[in-house]
């Protein structure tokens, strides 16, 4: 369940990012969500520190 989640929530925050790709602003803006959310989901113990450092990693190096 929990890998079914994480792969969910890639695949939500990929799609976010296409859809909001019009101007820079927004793509900022939807960076910080995508971290915000990503630390949410640690802090909460859905994503261990590993993943939640890899994930972390894919949202900043776009």
């Amino acid at each position: 369940m929990k890998k079914f989640l994480i792969a969910f929530l890639i695949l939500f925050f990929y799609s976010q990012l296409l859809a909001n790709d019009n101007s820079n602003p927004k793509v900022t803006n939807s960076i910080a969500d995508q971290l915000k959310t990503l630390h949410d989901l640690y802090k909460s113990g859905v994503l261990s520190g590993y993943e939640y450092e890899i994930e972390k990693k894919k949202i900043l190096n776009k």
